[in-house]
């Protein structure tokens, strides 16, 4: 969802940390660079400039985190010696072996020479680097199969998307990633330039912590949401109450506030239980029934399904594309792999089509918090509409008018809660359109305030958070515990990869 400025200036307060973004004019040229995409798996991915120096550096999934985890040598360094480090690790540490000897490397650049010359220098590293160290490892730029899958979904899915179409594998993985990572929906990502994409992953590297697993990540987002509902929702009660006092200097725009204020606190509260149902809600980790798993075993001509666990023993849709992504790379290419890749395919469709029914039906476990979002937002509206009726009766008409999207989203939710499922896509989009119509009325804020009055307003909302430093208290011991079984558990796995023990 698109972050206004109050709840940038909030997330600031929040969590006390500044980002630097990168200072690029309107108009003006964007440096040349490059998106790096290593597979091996772990899945690795950099960013390097122009001068071939390695600008961030993340791992993609778990076992990327658990490889980078509290290492050194690779950002700030050449291309050079930072595939090196990781080919290195990558040995060490047992995912590169005589049974895995592949890595799978994308390039993405606007500049297809630096992007052909980058590519060159990244194979030849891995390969001289493995060598040394006893191993033959080749690379593969074809992209993983888990990767080429979800393209081809996704271009079924936007078949009259010409950006969406035309896009290479290369392109789309950087499309991805930083849809994945941000507020950006692939459709939009399609749209942009290579350079916009890595600029933009560039900025969200920063705020993505080295110890960010999903355990982390779903604990940080429940605690934010409890705080955010707390804070946030007090905020927006500040531009209402500035504008009542107002009144007599801001007439005919006084409703302004109480506009905001609703729309900004409906969507708050509808993205929020759209967070916390996602954490709990993805297809991907879902584990398969004995009779998905039976068909999965089959179409790879397995003997067991003992390969295909995760950590925790389940068969997921995750578990089963990393074992494929390593057992197609490392097997050579015939007619008999393209046959066992299709039969795999069908398994997993047919497969995804059931757990999607199941995730919606896990994601209806949220109406109760959904129908709280709604009947705080109808109180609200009430609060705002009674505030304000002692208004002019030409405002209060183009008050009703104004909150007329509010009313009617409301009754398309009153009509979702009678189903028996809960479409969060649904619920999400909802969400955008509320926050795009408080953006709306923010916007007209910022230009009917003097600069002094802004500046009170960011007093009083500054004043509001620090009154509830209980909250805050609670919010960042959530977070501290959160992070300290993160990094217990990267540095378990770390141990135990290095001691042959997983």
């Amino acid at each position: 969802m698109k972050k206004n400025l109050g709840a940038i200036t909030l997330s600031a307060i929040l969590l006390g940390t500044s980002f630097a973004l990168a200072a690029c004019g309107e108009g003006e040229p964007q440096a040349k660079g490059a998106y790096v995409s290593l597979d091996i798996n772990p899945a690795i991915e950099l960013i390097v400039d122009e001068k071939n120096q390695v600008v961030s550096v993340r791992g993609e999934n778990e076992d990327g985190q658990v490889l980078l985890y509290e290492e050194t040598g690779i950002e700030g360094t050449s291309i050079d010696d930072a595939i090196a480090k990781i080919t290195d690790l990558a040995i060490e540490y047992g995912y590169l072996d005589e049974e895995n000897k592949v890595i799978d490397t994308l390039i993405a650049s606007d500049d297809d020479e630096f992007a052909s010359e980058l590519l060159e220098k990244v194979n030849a590293t891995v390969s001289a680097t493995a060598a040394n160290l006893g191993l033959s490892v080749t690379t593969d730029g074809k992209g993983a199969y888990s990767l080429l899958r979800k393209m081809e979904e996704i271009k079924n899915q936007f078949p009259n998307n010409a950006a969406i179409q035309s896009m290479s594998v290369q392109k789309f993985k950087l499309a991805l990633s930083v849809s994945e990572k941000g507020d950006l929906s692939l459709e939009a990502a399609a749209e942009l330039d290579d350079s916009e994409l890595i600029q933009k992953l560039k900025e969200l590297h920063p705020q993505i912590e080295a110890f960010a697993t999903d355990a982390y990540e779903q604990a940080k987002i429940k605690a934010l949401a409890v705080y955010e509902q707390a804070t946030q929702l007090a905020v927006y009660g500040v531009y209402t109450q500035f504008y009542l006092e107002k009144v007599l200097t801001h007439p005919l725009t006084a409703y302004y506030g109480g506009v905001y204020q609703m729309y900004a606190s409906a969507a708050k509260g509808f993205d929020v239980v759209c967070d916390v149902a996602e954490l709990g809600a993805k297809a991907e980790k879902y584990p398969f029934s004995e009779e998905q798993i039976d068909a999965v075993v089959s179409a790879l001509g397995m003997q067991s399904s003992e390969p295909l666990k995760n950590a925790d023993g389940e068969v997921t849709l995750q578990s089963i594309e990393a074992y494929a992504d390593r057992l197609f790379k490392n097997t050579p290419a015939s007619d008999a792999l393209e046959q066992t890749k299709n039969a795999l395919s069908e398994a997993l469709a047919s497969a995804e089509l059931v757990i999607k029914e199941k995730v919606s039906e896990m994601a209806a476990e949220y109406k109760p918090q959904v129908e709280r979002a709604v009947e705080s937002a109808r109180q609200i509206l009430t609060s705002v509409e009674t505030a304000f009726s002692v208004l002019p009766s030409s405002v209060i008409s183009v008050l009703n008018t104004a909150t007329a999207d509010l009313k009617d989203v409301l009754t398309e939710f009153d009509a979702i809660l009678e189903g028996e499922t809960l479409d969060v896509k649904v619920l999400r989009e909802k969400a955008n359109f509320l926050q795009q119509k408080a953006d709306e009325y923010l916007d007209l804020i910022e230009k009917d305030l003097s600069e002094e009055e802004l500046a009170a307003i960011e007093e009083r909302k500054a004043s509001v958070i620090n009154g509830m430093q209980s909250y805050k208290t609670a919010f960042e011991q959530a977070l501290d515990e959160a992070a300290n079984a993160a990094k217990e558990y990267l540095t378990a796995r770390k141990d135990a990869r290095k001691n042959g023990t997983t």
